[in-house]
């Protein structure tokens, strides 16, 4: 467990980055300064070709010119890192708040929440207050949807969530790494995008060659070749040279400008790979020269730093035909390149050969980052809560919870508590008063087994379970538009945890309340039967309710049932929760009390 103060880490980190943002800012200054300047000389230089009709004023011009694109290229780099100040401050800034439960504008996953799901719903697993909102920190679309997804699907591999826990450990350790990352995948995306990135990848596979006939292979290289020879020329002082040079670069620009359009469109259509293949190519970059220990990260790095294409050396070929492209907004750049070398038919040129030669490869390369940027979101959720523990998967116990504390509650006053289940066919039969903490006990198991089995660390002191599925009913809801009634959707339900039971080697259930949706005596007697039922089903759990007879099925089964209930107590008319769990059947009940406080009852 990394022992570095998370509040320390990014207000330090943070100051850090403010003082270098001063720095570039400066430095950005001046260089803005000289590039005014040196941009006067320029219109100066073609002042003195023009009117003074002097050789040594072109090369004048072409000298002041490297200076200003130099200039521009440096400002560039120093534009990067103030932005990557920026976003560093803004990363620190949101993960202070979330340490103290300020969760800001952090994605909700709402998208990801399916009524449907055996748990996703009542574990509040999206939404604003959610589990999800806590851990995704990802920067790709598909490590958000790869994150969601191993939170929606509890691995049953032991190995492959030690392999998780290990990994994310690792990256936990390396708190700068994981900005690092989170930074660089923000910063190289050009433009937002919430779709798959694999969609986008394999529209860019789909998209038809512009330069690809024979006429191409030539005609590009010869021209370039001729025009730069004949300005060369008259650079020399050959005054002869001066109307082919001049009808060359118009020939250029006019090639270039016959295919604007459709290099526009294609860059348009493009836009969306384009802009996500920025921010591949440094999160690859970075997770091929990055030295781990952990299998799991060295598997992802062996993807895209080793075979498959060599990923890294791709990636950085791209990174050079995206910058490229990105400066033909610079309008008068890209009109002396176009009509010296036809730059642009160059740059899609290349685009189209990366494309044939590394395609095949492209979807490997952008899982492996998909599966760090999941690993860097688990890695900050653990850096950030140092006082939690890392579950032990383990086939000696069920499940074997100490100290257990809800995660979205706050830190100050929450109250924790221990649970053994030791074997399927166990069950915890938990009575209670109204708000005496029942169902925030049930959800907090829930959440503990989906953290658990995705890898993550457990707000508890110790956790121990085995791989299982997990199954829930706690906000069973009716549909009046499909015609579906409060208590035939609890039997659906419930029909739908059968199913999943007979399926799954192991099932965790937790129910909350069954059958509310009729007479208290049928509503009895239909529990008693379905949890009879469930001991022939390869289950275990949690079962909350305020029918005390359930409480019964200890004297029956006495190696199936335990009671454990959620007491309180009184001082005056004034009733006191401690939301500990006890043993037994609960004794106490506060409805009518809290009727009379409330003045609903005489």
């Amino acid at each position: 467990m990394n022992t570095t103060d998370p509040r320390s880490y990014y207000a330090t980190t943070a100051d850090t980055n403010r003082r270098k943002r001063i720095f570039w800012q400066q430095r950005r200054n001046a260089v803005t300064v000289l590039r005014i300047a040196v941009f006067g000389l320029l219109v100066g230089d073609l002042y003195g070709i023009v009117a003074l009709d002097s050789p040594f004023w072109i090369g004048m011009a072409a000298a002041t010119l490297i200076a200003f694109i130099l200039l521009g290229v440096l400002d560039g780099v120093i534009v990067r890192r103030i932005r990557y100040c920026d976003e560093t401050i803004r990363y620190c800034r949101t993960e202070s708040g979330v340490l103290e439960d300020d969760f800001g504008d952090l994605p909700t996953g709402e998208e990801f929440a399916d009524p449907a799901h055996p748990y996703a719903v009542d574990l509040d697993l999206f939404g604003e207050d959610s589990l999800f909102r806590r851990i995704d920190r990802t920067v790709t679309p598909d490590g958000r949807r790869g994150l969601a997804r191993w939170l929606l699907t509890p691995c049953l591999d032991a190995a492959e969530i030690r392999a998780r826990q290990k990994a994310a450990g690792e990256l936990a350790a390396s708190p700068d790494w994981c900005l690092h990352f989170r930074t660089v995948g923000t910063l190289g995306r050009k433009k937002k995008n919430d779709g798959p990135d694999d969609e986008a990848w394999r529209r860019f596979l789909a998209e038809p060659e512009l330069f690809g006939g024979s006429l191409w292979k030539w005609l590009p290289y010869l021209l370039p070749a001729l025009t730069v020879g004949a300005w060369g020329a008259v650079a020399a002082g050959a005054d002869g040279f001066t109307w082919p040079a001049i009808l060359l670069s118009l020939s250029q620009l006019g090639i270039v400008g016959a295919y604007a359009k459709r290099i526009g469109r294609m860059q348009s259509r493009l836009e969306t790979f384009l802009g996500m293949m920025g921010s591949y190519a440094g999160l690859v970059g970075l997770l091929a020269k990055s030295d781990f220990t952990a299998p799991l990260l060295r598997t992802l790095r062996g993807k895209v730093a080793g075979g498959n294409g060599d990923a890294l050396g791709a990636f950085r070929h791209l990174g050079r035909i995206l910058a490229g492209l990105e400066q033909r907004a610079n309008l008068l750049a890209e009109l002396i390149t176009n009509a010296l070398w036809m730059r642009d038919v160059h740059l899609v040129g290349r685009l189209e050969k990366w494309r044939r030669r590394h395609g095949e490869h492209i979807g490997e390369w952008l899982e492996a980052v998909a599966v760090a940027d999941r690993l860097v979101s688990m890695a900050t959720f653990r850096f950030g809560h140092p006082e939690y523990t890392l579950p032990e998967i383990t086939d000696e116990v069920l499940l074997e919870a100490e100290g257990t504390g809800h995660p979205m509650l706050p830190r100050d006053g929450r109250v924790t508590n221990d649970l053994t289940v030791g074997k399927l066919h166990e069950f915890y039969i938990v009575t209670g008063a109204n708000m005496a903490g029942k169902s925030t006990f049930l959800r907090t198991v829930g959440v503990s087994l989906v953290l658990a089995l995705s890898g993550n660390p457990v707000c508890a002191t110790r956790f121990r379970c085995r791989p299982m599925a997990l199954f829930t009913s706690m906000r069973t809801t009716d549909n009046l538009s499909k015609g579906t009634s409060y208590f035939h959707a609890e039997l659906l339900r419930l029909q739908e945890l059968v199913r999943t039971a007979e399926r799954e080697e192991r099932l965790f259930i937790i129910l909350d309340e069954m059958l509310k949706g009729t007479n208290s005596q049928d509503k009895l007697n239909g529990s008693l039967r379905f949890l009879e039922r469930l001991l022939s089903l390869r289950t275990a759990g949690l079962v909350a309710t305020h029918d005390l007879a359930l409480g019964g099925l200890q004297e029956r089964f006495p190696d199936n049932f335990r009671n454990v209930c959620f007491e309180i107590g009184h001082r005056g008319r004034e009733i006191v929760y401690d939301y500990k769990l006890h043993p037994g059947v609960s004794r106490n009940m506060n409805a009518t009390i809290l009727l009379e406080q409330m003045g609903l009852i005489g």
